[in-house]
């Protein structure tokens, strides 16, 4: 019996201390949250941020230069390829119009988002 006392009185124990609930924290903790207005980019902390910009917008200018040619050829040879009776060049002009208008979307949309981020 004495085993049988004993593991009855470690499963008593642990019961009490699991059940038994944590005292409060002194003093309580107030509940401020995370400010996250605070949280700004600063373009001055980082050294020639400028260049940066410049370099950023050079290559949106090259992109969109890039996304546009590639419109116009693709219009070009979907126009041109009826006529001199060549279906593939039309079908090629065809799918190149559609993947400029997605590389447009695709470089137009970060700077959208980033910009409309930036402003909230």
């Amino acid at each position: 019996m004495p085993v049988a006392a004993t593991f009855s009185d470690v499963a008593a124990r642990v019961h009490t201390a699991v059940l038994r609930a944590p005292a409060d924290p002194t003093p309580t903790p107030t509940a401020t949250g995370f400010d996250w207005t605070q949280i700004r980019p600063d373009p001055e902390a980082l050294p020639k941020s400028g260049m940066f910009y410049t370099l950023v917008n050079g290559l949106l200018y090259l992109g969109i230069i890039a996304a546009l040619s590639g419109l116009a050829a693709g219009a070009i040879a979907f126009g041109v390829g009826p006529i001199f009776g060549a279906s593939i060049i039309s079908d090629r002009g065809k799918s190149m119009m559609w993947r400029a208008g997605l590389v447009a979307v695709i470089i137009g949309s970060p700077v959208a988002i980033v910009g409309w981020l930036l402003q909230q």
